[in-house]
């Protein structure tokens, strides 16, 4: 995981005039103590939403079971693991309604049956003439609309450096969220990232966005595009604080890692270690697929030079197949330090 360390600021709570520690790039702070959250400039967000987060014992539940449902051949990894990092991060994220209306026009290829008259000579030598049906590109105009009306949540940071934090954004669900309030998650001690994107900076890259959308859309299936108008109509602008989670822990000696989501605390993705008796397993049946590829290879030689050798043909197909299958697989896991598996 890259650092969200920055160099770090001081801000001035207005309300309970509590001194926050900024990133140089923040815009929208929350205050840690109170909860109060402004712009740089002292200015109101507006609306302001939030998700609820569940306990650290909750997202400890659900980790082990996450791990339990894919131990595989590894019993131990439940009662072995040591979790070193258990904390949640309330992620700042801008979202709003778009209706978006694009009108464009192109045009597209299609073949064109044309019939052409030719000369020939027949099987006595004589001239004759046939029609016969060539196809020509031709070119169909196009003219249309698209019209859409969606929710579009954006990360408020120039950046997503923690493990997970982009899958764990297109699973937001802005039917989970309520209205902002500090008093509900603050003796979970949560890291509040303040947002450094402001609402006009992200209502002006939403519009780039769902205009890109639109553009690639309608240029789908056409030869050209030669006139793609959008208009975007932004409605209700909303800063979102959601909550993410990430543990950490040990595996004899190694440190792995695993991405929740803080209002549910299920996973979203995580780390499984593979250890040195799965690499044996591992390794003996990517073995046990090279010496069954090899045979089947024999007996595909065999089957060439006989008649009447369907058997052998089918079999030491089918018995090279399967070994190259074991091999790929079996010496695939040889090479991995850890299995990655979604939640």
């Amino acid at each position: 995981m890259g650092s969200e360390a920055q160099a770090a600021d001081m801000f001035k709570c207005s309300v309970c005039n509590g001194n926050v520690k900024t990133g140089p790039d923040d815009y929208v702070i929350t205050c840690t103590y109170c909860g109060s959250t402004v712009t740089i400039e002292g200015k109101d967000i507006g609306d302001h939403l939030m998700e609820s987060a569940v306990y650290p014992e909750v997202r400890i539940e659900k980790f082990r079971g996450f791990l339990d449902k894919n131990k595989g051949l590894n019993k131990g990894l439940v009662k072995g693991v040591h979790v070193v990092e258990n904390r949640i991060i309330y992620v700042p994220v801008w979202t709003a309604k778009v209706k978006a209306d694009t009108w464009y026009k192109g045009y597209k290829t299609v073949q064109v049956p044309v019939q052409k008259q030719e000369t020939y000579r027949d099987s006595e030598g004589n001239t004759q003439t046939r029609t016969v049906t060539e196809y020509e590109t031709g070119y169909v105009p196009v003219q249309d609309e698209i019209h859409t009306n969606t929710d579009e949540p954006m990360l408020a940071r120039k950046g997503a450096r923690f493990y997970g934090l982009e899958e764990y954004l297109e699973k937001i669900d802005l039917k989970r969220a309520e209205s902002y309030d500090f008093s509900k998650i603050k003796d979970m001690e949560p890291i509040i990232l303040n947002a450094e994107i402001g609402n006009e900076e992200y209502e002006k890259a939403i519009h780039g966005r769902v205009s890109d959308r639109h553009r690639s859309q309608a240029s789908s299936g056409l030869a050209e595009l030669f006139d793609c108008r959008t208009t975007t109509n932004i409605l209700g602008t909303t800063y979102l604080q959601t909550p993410f989670s990430l543990i950490r822990y040990k595996f004899q000696g190694d440190l792995y890692k695993c991405a929740l989501d803080g209002h549910t605390g299920k996973v979203v993705k995580g780390e499984i270690p593979i250890t040195k008796g799965q690499r044996i397993i591992w390794t003996l049946f990517g073995l046990i697929g090279v010496i069954l590829a090899g045979a089947g290879a024999e007996i595909l030689g065999i089957g060439y030079v006989m008649e009447d050798a369907a058997a052998f043909l089918i079999g030491g197909g089918v018995a090279a197949v399967i070994g190259i299958i074991m091999a790929f697989f079996g010496f695939r896991v040889l090479l991995m330090t850890q299995r990655e598996k979604k939640g």
